[in-house]
């Protein structure tokens, strides 16, 4: 069962769908249509008021209820494309490596990968990539992500639980397969125990770094991004905050420069289930608030 089917189960669906503002003006909406269309209907001699009574207006409360639900069911995914200008950002609940884009992959100041150890966990973004798709292996990360750092301004951190190498915040590094590009982007530091964390200007100033690398280095392909710092980085922020925050960096990026003309916002459907994650809010925001 997918998640659209899942979220009929979650408070936050039914919150939005039926008790949120926008819900009720379409409910009210509805209503007001129904009645008109009866004023209609008794001016017109088709169906007279003496042939209805007072309580016709429970099915027809019923009636726009059912539409506001169908209106507002649950999606996987929405997409907003930004007026005036050429590109568009989607959101979706989904698998980051099945999306068919150039990556970002949210690491460490030290560019670690080292999963056989526990340093990365299996089940991060790292260690998924790592798992999926160089079948457990880190010779060839390590290697590109070694030439990429070449000549990139490090501090020696000899406490560092694993790589000695500590690089700034926002510092990219690309690994290649053929056909795609994951943008390894420092925006957490581990402490001497392994555990890390980030902040909301780490997040900001990685991502500005990426656009700025990507703009430069990259090839026009749609960027697929994870929320960032919302999980191992410890930041206390809202999934759907953090959507909004990756959405308008990508559009405060993309003023004065094309750099990619589709973003892909991707959250993990287990954390969409656990947070209460709304696509329409998300959507609501984009149309209301972006600035681009």
């Amino acid at each position: 069962m997918g998640y659209p089917w899942r979220s009929l189960a979650t408070f936050s669906f039914w919150r939005y769908a039926l008790f949120s503002g926008e819900a009720l003006a379409k409910l009210l909406a509805v209503v007001g249509a129904l009645y008109l269309f009866m004023e209609i209907m008794d001016f017109l001699s088709i169906y007279t008021r003496d042939k209805y009574d007072k309580f016709a207006i429970f099915p027809m409360l019923a009636v726009a209820v059912l539409f506001v639900v169908f209106t507002r069911r649950p999606v996987s995914r929405v997409t907003y494309k930004v007026p005036s200008k050429d590109y568009r950002i989607e959101v979706k609940i989904a698998d980051l490596f099945a999306e068919p884009c150039d990556i970002v992959i949210s690491t460490s100041t030290t560019f670690d990968t080292d999963v056989a150890s526990g340093l990365i966990a299996k089940d991060s973004l790292q260690g998924q990539l790592v798992m999926q798709l160089f079948e457990g292996k880190t010779v060839e990360i390590d290697r590109q992500l070694g030439v990429a750092l070449k000549g990139v301004a490090y501090t020696d951190w000899q406490e560092a639980p694993g790589k000695k190498s500590r690089y700034p915040i926002g510092t990219v590094a690309p690994v290649r397969i053929p056909g795609r590009t994951f943008y390894f982007v420092a925006m957490s530091q581990f402490n001497e125990t392994g555990t890390a964390k980030s902040s909301p200007r780490d997040i900001e100033t990685a991502l500005e770094s990426l656009w700025e690398y990507v703009t430069s280095h990259g090839e026009l392909r749609d960027i697929a991004i994870p929320l960032m710092g919302t999980g191992r980085g410890r930041i206390a922020l809202p999934r759907n905050k953090m959507v909004e925050r990756i959405a308008q960096s990508f559009a405060d990026a993309s003023r004065e420069k094309v750099f990619s003309n589709r973003l892909v916002v991707v959250i993990r459907p287990q954390d969409a289930e656990n947070h209460g994650v709304s696509l329409f809010e998300v959507k609501d925001y984009l149309a209301r608030s972006l600035h681009a």
